[in-house]
């Protein structure tokens, strides 16, 4: 298992939480940490100009099945760059939310707990404001 690094200062200051997983304790970890990638514009780190989305608000105006997969390839290069603990990332897109604005699709990929592959699973919605949402 990989904490980031802050996550693994604070558990170590704070002594380990009983009764949580290593596997849960990840995969909240990459919960938060997909959060921050995928609401953080590209030009917001003044360390890694490139770090987090685009703008894809454009995209989603369009509306259109191009766009879609588009935003898909690019949620997908993001979490493949910026997350290097999820191995063959895939994004793809859930049909049904559009006439809200909102668009919905899956992340899934691998990760190693404990020398194992375990197969992971997050959604994320795109809200119409651009807002990111992932969950387990």
């Amino acid at each position: 298992m990989r904490l980031r690094l802050l996550e693994r200062v604070r558990a170590a200051a704070s002594g380990r939480r009983r009764g949580r997983s290593k596997s849960d304790d990840l995969l909240n970890s990459l919960e938060r940490h997909l959060s921050l990638i995928l609401n953080t514009r590209q030009g917001s780190s003044k360390s890694s100009p490139d770090y987090g989305m685009p703008d894809f608000i454009s995209l989603m105006g369009r509306g259109d099945l191009e766009a879609v997969r588009e935003l898909a390839r690019v949620l997908t290069e993001v979490v493949r760059k910026y997350e290097p603990r999820i191995t063959d990332p895939q994004v793809r897109h859930i049909p049904g939310r559009e006439e809200t604005g909102v668009l919905e699709f899956s992340l899934s990929g691998t990760v190693e707990i404990e020398s194992q592959k375990q197969s992971i699973f997050f959604q994320t919605s795109i809200n119409p404001d651009g807002a990111v949402n992932v969950r387990k």
